[in-house]
C-alpha cells in the first residue's frame, strides 16, 4: 500500500535534522547518566570522529568533491551544517587556510539548557566531527584545527581555524 506523505522535502529534512539532533543528544545525556560526563564526552567524540569521517566520505561520493582546498571544503562545511541547522560561514584566507564561523548552532541552543557553560563538551565534538568530515573526504591531506572562540565562553560564534598541514 503506498502513502501519499504529503510533506515537501523542506518538511522532510526538518523532521530528520529535528530527530538526529535530538537522538544525538538524547544517548549523550543517558550516557552521562550511566557513566559520567568525562566518558561520555570521550566517546561521543569518538562516534562523532567516525560518523563524520563516514559522512564524509558519502559528501565527496555523491557530489564529486574535487577541486582546490579553498573551493571544496567550504562546500563540504556548508552540506553538513545544513544537516546539522547551523548557520555558519567561511572565510578563505589563502589557498591552504580558511576560518570557520558557526554563527548559530542548534546544539548549543539544546545543551546550554541542560548543562552549565563550563561543562558544555560540544567544542570538543566540533573538532572532531570537522576532523572526521575532512579525513573522510580528503584522506590523502592531513588538516590542523585550532579553535579561536567558542560560543560557551561568551564569544559572539565559534571560530575554528582551518589549515593543511605542512603548508
Amino acid at each position: 500500500m503506498k502513502v501519499n506523505l504529503e510533506i515537501t522535502l523542506e518538511e522532510l529534512l526538518e523532521l530528520m535534522r529535528y530527530s538526529f539532533l535530538r537522538l544525538d543528544g538524547a544517548w549523550f545525556m543517558a550516557s552521562v547518566e550511566k557513566v559520567g560526563l568525562e566518558t561520555a564526552t570521550e566517546l561521543d567524540v569518538k562516534a562523532w570522529e567516525m560518523f563524520s569521517e563516514r559522512l564524509g566520505k558519502k559528501i565527496a561520493a555523491i557530489t564529486n568533491l574535487k577541486g582546490a582546498f579553498s573551493q571544496t571544503v567550504p562546500k563540504l562545511l556548508k552540506i553538513q551544517h545544513t544537516l546539522m541547522n547551523m548557520n555558519s560561514e567561511i572565510e578563505v584566507i589563502n589557498e591552504n587556510k580558511m576560518i570557520h564561523r558557526v554563527l548559530d548552532c542548534e546544539v548549543w541552543e539544546m545543551v546550554q539548557k541542560v548543562w552549565p557553560q563550563d561543562a558544555v563538551p560540544c567544542h570538543k565534538v566540533t573538532l572532531a566531527s570537522i576532523r572526521g568530515l575532512l579525513k573522510g573526504a580528503f584522506p590523502e591531506k592531513e588538516f590542523i584545527l585550532k579553535f579561536n572562540k567558542k560560543i560557551p565562553l561568551g564569544d559572539p560564534y565559534c571560530e575554528i581555524e582551518i589549515s593543511i598541514k605542512n603548508s
